[in-house]
């Protein structure tokens, strides 16, 4: 046979198999699409035990809580840590560096106060070990809605976490960089450093969390997304940049200052590292995620480290990102827990969709089955910006008859993992008959404290899906969100299966 008959052969073949394959997937794609899905769930086959569900108080918090509007503050953190809310158990603490005193940023809020006095700093770095130098009356406000939170009965973790050092121990003499991707830090002030923020957790946990529950695990992350340039002429919030040999030598000060307070006191404080600016490091150069972590190694507090913390931002749905980085960190640090400890959606605008309900629970679902997060956290838990980085959206300047507080899609999204997978929830197997995600479905399953089954689903489709439930669970309690519905609960008794609407969110909890 010539080569043209052979080639001519060649491509009919080929031609067969793509129409055959072509064939069998639109007979598949259409199966599960107007047919029903199956998920199996798997209590033997267990993934992470979840830590928690948690935003920070950044930016917002020292406006917030110095209004005279006692039932504005109370409505707010009832709406995150209250069990009528979001019903979050991580509080993120930020501890200011003090860039509300001189860095003169375009929106005062985001240059944090400190509680160090800087007139009592002389040029003798050794102050900042005396509490005797710092004014705890200071962001009275911000206390008052920690109390608050507090109070809502719910909190079992505190993250005390840094942007930048105090300014008298920078470079710059600044909360940010004099220029781009300056290591700020004196290196003869990371003992300061650490002293600072040991003596402003030590009484925030001594003086406010003790008062509600000493058993509050204190989490203190002294520094935030290490690799963005934080400086010049364009920074218009408090951070700090540090190349990865100086963040190594720093968090090994830190640690040893750690351990020696909780020597002294009996506690069990920890430290995080390090909230990297995302986990985004293949093909962007920027973030160099494992620079840092082989700079990490080289020292003896990484031994002693369980858990890294990362941030979502600019992963947002991916899926092949998630894939990489779950590899890389199999492959290079199996033992390492993994903390989402921020994202937002980097949009301007406040969207009130259904739509952006979706996509934020789509993030934080695949987070959890993809990376195997054992914790997530918003970014902004009270937001002032017409931008889409708050749980809650406060209008500061409302007039009279104006709602002061409101919450969108993704508000309600979030809750629907927050509100029933408490920390101590181990994530199991659920599978379902549409692998190849034709039918608009996803779902990821908790087997709770108490030993029922919270199993979430997203169905980010135009179309209602039947869904089978196999398992042998006798009852279903089913929260649902809709673009008409937030949350709307029904009880009902398992019949083998439920059906979740067009374009919704739901959790079902199963007891046998």
């Amino acid at each position: 046979m010539d080569r043209k008959k052979v080639a001519l052969v060649t491509l009919v073949g080929l031609l067969v198999v793509v129409l055959v394959v072509g064939a069998a997937l639109g007979i598949y794609s259409l199966a599960v699409i107007y047919g029903t899905t199956t998920i199996t769930l798997d209590e033997s086959k267990t993934y992470q035990t979840m830590e928690g569900f948690g935003a920070s108080s950044a930016w917002t918090y020292q406006a917030l809580g110095a209004i005279d509007d006692e039932e504005v503050k109370e409505q707010a953190m009832e709406m995150l840590y209250g069990d009528s809310g979001l019903k979050l158990d991580t509080f993120r603490y930020n501890i200011g560096g003090g860039g509300a005193e001189v860095s003169g940023y375009p929106d005062p809020l985001r240059g944090a106060q400190s509680y160090f006095v800087a007139e009592n700093f002389k040029g003798d770095y050794s102050v900042f070990k005396d509490a005797d130098n710092y004014d705890f009356t200071r962001d009275e406000g911000v206390r008052e809605l920690f109390e608050l939170a507090l109070s809502k009965g719910n909190i079992k973790r505190v993250v005390f976490f840094a942007n930048s050092p105090h300014y008298t121990m920078t470079v710059s003499g600044k909360t940010h960089g004099a220029v781009e991707q300056q290591n700020n830090l004196k290196e003869e002030c990371y003992e300061a450093f650490s002293d600072y923020l040991m003596v402003i957790t030590d009484y925030l946990y001594e003086n406010i969390i003790c008062k509600y529950d000493e058993n509050i695990q204190v989490i203190i992350s002294p520094v935030n997304e290490p690799q963005w340039d934080w400086g010049g002429e364009n920074a218009t919030q408090e951070g700090c940049h540090y190349e990865p040999e100086e963040l190594a030598k720093f968090y090994q000060q830190f640690y040893t200052t750690l351990n020696a307070y909780n020597t002294a006191n009996g506690t069990s404080f920890v430290m995080d590292i390090f909230e990297s600016g995302n986990y985004k490091f293949i093909g962007d150069s920027g973030t160099r995620f494992d620079k840092y972590m082989k700079a990490f190694a080289e020292y003896p507090f990484f031994e002693s480290i369980d858990n890294i913390s990362v941030h979502s931002y600019g992963t947002d749905t991916d899926k092949l990102l998630r894939t990489l980085f779950d590899n890389y960190m199999n492959r290079k640090y199996p033992d390492l827990k993994v903390s989402v400890t921020e994202y937002c959606v980097l949009e301007g605008g406040i969207d009130k969709s259904m739509d952006m309900g979706l996509y934020s629970a789509q993030v934080i679902m695949r987070d959890l089955t993809m990376i195997d997060a054992v914790s997530w956290n918003y970014w902004l838990s009270v937001s002032v910006y017409d931008y889409e980085d708050g749980l809650v959206n406060w209008n500061m300047n409302a007039a009279d008859g104006e709602e002061s507080l409101s919450a969108e899609k993704r508000y309600y999204a979030m809750g629907h993992f927050s509100k029933f997978v408490e920390a101590g929830s181990v994530r199991i197997d659920a599978s379902y008959s549409d692998t190849l995600g034709f039918n608009g479905v996803e779902c990821v399953a908790f087997k709770k404290t108490d030993g029922s089954i919270a199993l979430v689903v997203i169905n980010d489709s135009s179309r209602s899906h039947k869904i089978n439930i196999e398992g042998g669970y006798a009852n279903v309690t089913e929260i649902l969100t809709t673009e008409e519905e937030n949350w709307k609960t029904s009880e009902y008794e398992n019949a083998g299966s439920v059906t979740i609407p067009t374009n919704s969110i739901a959790t079902y909890i199963f007891t046998k």
